[in-house]
Order: C-alpha cells, then structure tokens, then sequence
C-alpha cells in the first residue's frame, strides 16, 4: 500500500505540473481527475492507517473535489489555482510518508 500510494502521489504531481503549465484537451483533465482521486483516497487510507487523521481529511476532501463521477465545474483560472494547492500537499504528503514506520512493516 505505501509504495502504490507513493507512485501514484508523484504520478498525480506530474499530471499536476503538466496541468498548471499548459493547456490541455477535456479528455487529459477527465484522467486528471480519475488519478489524483484515486491518489488521494489511497493516501488517506493510508494516513488514517498511521493515525494521521488531518491529511486523512484533506486527501479525503482531495479525493471529492477531483472525482470523476460527479464533477465540480469551475473555470480554468480558478482550477490552476486548485491544481498548484494540490500539488503542494502531494509533495509535502510525500515528505510525511517518506519513512516506512517499523511498527507497520512487521506482520504480526
């Protein structure tokens, strides 16, 4: 679970970059959406496993303002504001997460 929601935070990063730097066709912002969600939710599962309840919540709410099933419209200037807020709590999840913790690595 942590090295796919490792991949996926720096998949979803570069996605982000790409997003904020450029224009893109409506089907590049729908794979957007459906990666930094799934990122998201993998990285909240992942922060309440570790009793890390308040970046839990913000990759939960994350995870609702970029699903793909039912889709917050916004115009593109207020997104790339959204998209470079985003990618910031990616890169400081990936410094939060950065450590595999002992306790959780042994199977009991």
């Amino acid at each position: 679970m942590f090295q796919a929601a490792r991949v996926g935070a720096i998949i979803s990063i570069i996605l982000l970059v790409l997003a904020i730097t450029a224009r893109w066709p409506y089907g590049f912002y729908t794979f957007l959406r459906i990666v930094v969600c799934a990122s998201a939710v993998c990285l909240a599962a992942q922060g309440y496993e570790l009793r890390k309840a308040p970046l839990a919540w913000v990759m939960g709410g994350i995870a609702v303002l970029f699903n793909p099933l039912i889709p917050i419209y916004m115009q593109r200037a207020q997104w790339r504001w959204f998209d470079f807020i985003v990618l910031l709590v990616f890169l400081i999840s990936l410094g939060i997460f950065r450590h595999r913790p002992e306790a959780a690595s042994h199977v009991s």
